[in-house]
C-alpha cells in the first residue's frame, strides 16, 4: 500500500481527439426543414497539416482517470514542431516535441516532468526512455538508447519516444526528495506506468491509433527501470534494452552504505595515484590471458592478482609506490568482498557480489577526498550515493549519520529495506513477460566500476532457475564486455541492440554473430564479438588484433 491517500478520480477536462478536432464543421441539422428534404451528406473532416496537428496538442489535459496509478491529471505545456536536421545516421526527420507534467496527488509532492517526441513519419511503435541514478531530471525522447552513440536515435528510427525526470528535480546523486512519500513512490516505480500512460494517450490522439510495438531502455539505475517495466507491467512492453541494470537497487545501495564504512576506516582510502598502481598491476598481471596484449582483460574468470604484491614493506603507507595493510584492507573490504543480508529481500536477494577489483582490473570510483560525512562528489561515488540512501529512504532522517548504519541494528532497518524491495527491486522470473513474447537484451561490462558485472550474472542465473533454460535461451540474451565500464572504458561498446532487439521481436530471428565496435576515438575501429554469456572473446593467435573476426567466443 502506498504512504500517501489515493485521491477520488478527478475530472480534467481534455482538448477533443485530432482525428475529430473539426468534426462540428461537418454536422448538418437533422428535421427541422419545412420541405421535408433530405439533408445534405456531412463534408469530410479537414486532414491538419503536421504544423497544425502539433500546435493543437498544447494545452491537451489528460483525465486521472486516464492515468493508472494516483494523480490528479496530466497537461502538455508546450508543442513544437521541429524541423528536420543532420544527416546520415544522425539524420533526424520532422517531429513535434512535446513537454508537459503529471500532477501529484499530495500538493507538496513536485509533479512528473515528461518529454515525447512525435515523428511526423511514425513507424508505428514507441520507445520508452529510462534515466540513471537518483533521476532528477527529464530523459528527453529525442535521446539514444544506451550504447549507441553515433547510431540513430529511435526518433530517427520513426519512433514515438518518451522519458521523464522520474518525479523530481535535482542532482541524479542526491535523495533528498525521498523525504516526500509520493515523490519517493513515483522514484521507486510509479512514474514509470504514469508516464507511460500519459504518452500512449497522447501517441493516440496524436495518430489515431496506439502503438503496434512498445519497447524499453536504459541503463545502470535507467536498466533497472528498463527491466522494471516487462516485470510489473508484461502485457504493455514488447521488448526490453538493459545496460549495466541496477536491479538489484536495495542490496546494491546498502552495499555501497558498507563500502563507504570501510572506507571510512583509519587509513583505509586510497589516493588515485595508489588506485593507479593497482590497475596497471592488475592489467599487466592478466592483459594476455586471453591471447591479446591490447590493454583489455578478456578472460576475467581466468585472473587472480594477489594485492599484497603491491604490498609496503612493514605494512606501513611509505608513499604511491606501494600500498599499506590498512588499503589493502580498504581495497578489499570495499569492493571485493560483497555484503551478505541476514534476511531476504522482497525480490530473493540475500547478499550483493564483489567487484571485479583484483581480476579485472576496475577500481570503482574513489573520489579524490576519503569518505566523510556529509558527503561530497569529490569522495568515493558509494559516499554520496550511499549517504542519501541510509538518510532519506531508510531512516527519512536529514540529520542520520550514515557510518552508523547497520542491517542488524533492529527490526526498523530490515522492515525499511524489505519495504523499498518490494516497491523498485525487479524480479528475474520474468515468464509472463516471455510468455506473450517479450525479449530482453543485457550487456555489462566485465570493468563495471559503479555496478559489479557479477550482479547481472546474478540476475541470469536466476532467470535460469525460476524460468528453465530453455525459456531463458527463447527471450533472454545476455553479453559481458571486457573493457567495458560504465558507458565508458578502454572498451567503450557501440552496438545496434535496437536493431536486434527488433529483429528478435518482430521477426522471430534471434540475435546471433553480434558485434560491438569501440566507440573511442583512438580505438582504430577495433571491434569484438559480443559472446553470450558465459563466452569470453578470445584472440584465435593470429589476424588484426582489431577485428572481431580474429576472435572466438570461448566458455
Amino acid at each position: 500500500m502506498h504512504p500517501f491517500p489515493v485521491p477520488r478520480r478527478t475530472t480534467v477536462r481534455r482538448t477533443a481527439s485530432l482525428a475529430v478536432l473539426f468534426a462540428a464543421a461537418s454536422l448538418q441539422g437533422c428535421g427541422g426543414g419545412s420541405d421535408g428534404a433530405s439533408a445534405p451528406a456531412p463534408s469530410p473532416a479537414p486532414v491538419l497539416s503536421a504544423a497544425d496537428a502539433c500546435a493543437a496538442l498544447k494545452g491537451v489535459a489528460i483525465n486521472a482517470s486516464d492515468i493508472s496509478l494516483p494523480t490528479t491529471g496530466a497537461n502538455v505545456s508546450d508543442a513544437t514542431l521541429v524541423a528536420p536536421s543532420g544527416s546520415g545516421t544522425t539524420a533526424v526527420g520532422e517531429y513535434c516535441k512535446l513537454t508537459g507534467s503529471i500532477a501529484p496527488v499530495d500538493k507538496t509532492a513536485p509533479p512528473i516532468q515528461f518529454s515525447l517526441v512525435l515523428p511526423t513519419t511514425w513507424n508505428g511503435k514507441a520507445m520508452h526512455l529510462m534515466g540513471g541514478g537518483y533521476d532528477g531530471s527529464v530523459v528527453q525522447g529525442s535521446g539514444n538508447v544506451p550504447g549507441a552513440a553515433g547510431l540513430a536515435t529511435p526518433l530517427a528510427r520513426g519512433y514515438a519516444a518518451f522519458g521523464s525526470d522520474s518525479g523530481h528535480t535535482g542532482s541524479a546523486a542526491e535523495a533528498s526528495f525521498a523525504l516526500n512519500d509520493e515523490a519517493l513512490e513515483n522514484y521507486l516505480g510509479d512514474q514509470l506506468r504514469k508516464t507511460r500512460d500519459v504518452a500512449m494517450k497522447l501517441i493516440q490522439q496524436r495518430y489515431g491509433s496506439a502503438p503496434k510495438r512498445t519497447y524499453s531502455a536504459g541503463g545502470s539505475g535507467g536498466g533497472r527501470e528498463a527491466l522494471y517495466v516487462a516485470d510489473r507491467w508484461p502485457e504493455l512492453y514488447d521488448g526490453v534494452i538493459s545496460y549495466y541494470p541496477a536491479w538489484s537497487l536495495t542490496a546494491m545501495l546498502t552495499n555501497y552504505v558498507r563500502g563507504s564504512q570501510a572506507l571510512g576506516a583509519a587509513g583505509a582510502w586510497s589516493n588515485a595515484n595508489k588506485q593507479k598502481l593497482l590497475t596497471n598491476a592488475v592489467i599487466a598481471a592478466c592483459d594476455t590471458l586471453d591471447g591479446a596484449a591490447d590493454g583489455v582483460i578478456g578472460n576475467v574468470a581466468a585472473c587472480h592478482f594477489d594485492p599484497q604484491t603491491l604490498r609496503c614493506p612493514g605494512g606501513a603507507d611509505t608513499g604511491d609506490s606501494c600500498l599499506s595493510d590498512a588499503q589493502i584492507t580498504g581495497f578489499t573490504a570495499a569492493y571485493a568482498t560483497g555484503t551478505s543480508f541476514p534476511y531476504a529481500l522482497a525480490n530473493g536477494t540475500n547478499s550483493y557480489p564483489a567487484y571485479n577489483i583484483f581480476n579485472g582490473g576496475v577500481i570503482p570510483a574513489m573520489g579524490t577526498a576519503a569518505p566523510a560525512t556529509p558527503s561530497a562528489t569529490n569522495m568515493p561515488f558509494a559516499t554520496y550515493i550511499g549517504e542519501s540512501f541510509a538518510k532519506y529512504w531508510v531512516y527519512q532522517d536529514a540529520s542520520y549519520n550514515p557510518f552508523l548504519f547497520d542491517l542488524n541494528a533492529n527490526g526498523f532497518v530490515q522492515q525499511r529495506e524489505k519495504y523499498i524491495s518490494s516497491r523498485q527491486d525487479v524480479n528475474p522470473n520474468l515468464t509472463p513477460f516471455a510468455s506473450k513474447g517479450g525479449k530482453v537484451i543485457v550487456v555489462h561490462g566485465l570493468a563495471d566500476p559503479l555496478i559489479p558485472s557479477a550482479s547481472s550474472e546474478e540476475f541470469y542465473h536466476r532467470a535460469v532457475t525460476a524460468m528453465g533454460a530453455n525459456a531463458v535461451a527463447a527471450s533472454i540474451r545476455f553479453y559481458e564486455v571486457p573493457g567495458y565500464g560504465h558507458g565508458s572504458g578502454a572498451y567503450n561498446v557501440r552496438y545496434d541492440s535496437l536493431a536486434a532487439l527488433e529483429n528478435w521481436v518482430e521477426n522471430g530471428v534471434a540475435p546471433a554473430g553480434q558485434v560491438a565496435a569501440d566507440a573511442n576515438a583512438a580505438s582504430n575501429g577495433r571491434t569484438r564479438p559480443l559472446c553470450d554469456y558465459p563466452a569470453w572473446p578470445k584472440y584465435n593467435g593470429s589476424g588484426d588484433i582489431n577485428a572481431a573476426a580474429s576472435y572466438t567466443c570461448t566458455n
